[in-house]
């Protein structure tokens, strides 16, 4: 495979941008541009030349615009806005100004994305606020397609977050192709997850089915109340979540009211990928309490100045825990788990069909210990009612989250949803 980056996590993200064109969140020649003047491995060079593109793209718009072009003005804000998306993810030392100088961006980021959205053709677009308890709000998306027969109900697709992801961003990688295929699509960003975690600094609910069945009463009161009718058949209801956010829709699969669920390159037990990310005597040392949190956080910090990546997962990891070091933050993924505290498995709970993903060239979770597993354990299904799906090769869906191949990735998605909604 051709490598723009040197550095395995550079060269990930950059294809993870890249891969969005297909959807229009990115423009090959821009890409290539910003890849020429990003110093490998140099967080602030990637986060400005990130935002040099926005820029140009939201020039570009507002050109467009003038000259009467909305289909130009509609691509560049698209552009726009995930570049300005790009362009803060990055910054994730605990340094205030950096911090604000994220959520500065991130906020200019949905901004252009809302732009973009008026000038959207052919779906109907609905802005929600999902309540959420102590005055806290659940930001969303509807998108309803306007082509299509409603009078038996249209169904739905929630489509959600992972780990590190804006709902933004999953419109140029999946939600944007649902409409045109007949489905509504739901994003949202829950606790530990885009701006509510960015700005709001508030940590993620480990047991997301708790965020997700909110989500599904929410819909349901609506649509019962006559508050907001949009048209939905919500009897046909699928989840579907990349890397994090396929762990995310296997918990929420558990909820009677889901009829399908793809989980697209999902983690078991993020426990795995802690141990995975510092040597085992080191760990073991320390879980037996023989290395103590000083001594575990002093070492993570001395190996974060050597390694950028960990540098930016372990700051990651602090603030989706809500946590101050990163002796707290590891002890956090512990609860990040399928497995239930007495040794049973969560996905015995779980009765619709699932689509389960595995890459082949995985960026953190390995298929043997993650998806593999989770498409055994859901041997009590019948037959039909569960699938794997490994692809082999790069444009096959090869990478974490199907990154490359986010065309293949939408045709099995929506294909397993035509099957069992």
């Amino acid at each position: 495979m051709h490598r723009f980056f040197k550095s395995e996590f550079f060269n990930f993200e950059f294809l993870r941008i890249l891969s969005t064109t297909r959807y229009g969140g990115c423009e090959i020649g821009e890409a290539l541009e910003a890849a020429a003047q990003i110093k490998d491995g140099d967080p602030h060079s990637w986060s400005t030349q990130w935002s040099v593109l926005s820029t140009k793209a939201e020039e570009l718009s507002k050109e467009a615009q003038k000259a009467g072009d909305t289909i130009t003005a509609h691509n560049a804000l698209l552009r726009a806005s995930n570049y300005r998306r790009a362009s803060q993810y990055m910054l994730n030392a605990p340094d205030p100004t950096e911090a604000a100088l994220a959520v500065t961006r991130l906020e200019k980021s949905e901004a252009l994305f809302k732009q973009a959205l008026l000038l959207q053709e052919g779906v109907m677009v609905h802005e929600l606020a999902i309540p959420y308890g102590k005055g806290i709000h659940l930001p969303a998306y509807l998108y309803v397609p306007t082509q299509f027969e409603k009078s038996n109900g249209i169904p739905l697709v929630i489509n959600l977050s992972g780990g590190d992801s804006t709902q933004e961003e999953m419109f140029v990688v999946s939600a944007c192709a649902g409409p045109p295929r007949g489905y509504a699509v739901l994003t949202f960003e829950g606790p530990g997850q885009g701006i509510l975690l960015k700005r709001e600094r508030l940590p993620m609910e480990p047991a997301y089915e708790k965020v997700t069945s909110t989500v599904l009463d929410f819909l349901e009161h609506n649509n019962s109340s006559g508050q907001a009718n949009y048209g939905l058949d919500l009897n046909r209801i699928a989840v579907v979540g990349q890397s994090m956010g396929g762990y995310f829709a296997l918990r929420a699969a558990a909820d009677q009211r889901v009829k399908a669920c793809i989980a697209v390159d999902p983690p078991y037990d993020m426990w795995d990928l802690a141990l995975s990310r510092m040597p085992g005597w080191f760990m073991g040392g320390w879980v037996r309490g023989i290395i103590t949190d000083s001594v575990f956080k002093w070492t993570v910090g001395l190996l974060s100045n050597l390694n950028y990546q960990l540098k930016w997962e372990v700051a990651h990891l602090q603030a989706m825990s809500g946590t101050d070091n990163a002796a707290d933050a590891f002890r956090f993924l512990k609860q990040l788990t399928l497995k239930n505290a007495d040794g049973s498995e969560y996905l015995r709970n779980v009765k619709c069909p699932v689509l389960v993903t595995a890459p082949t060239n995985a960026m953190y979770f390995d298929l043997e210990v993650n998806s593999k597993k989770i498409f055994a354990t859901l041997d009590h299904m019948e037959d039909g009612k569960r699938e794997y799906w490994v692809p082999d090769t790069l444009y096959e869906g090869g990478l974490q989250a199907k990154v490359c191949a986010f065309e293949l990735a939408n045709y099995r998605i929506f294909g397993w949803c035509d099957k069992h909604l």
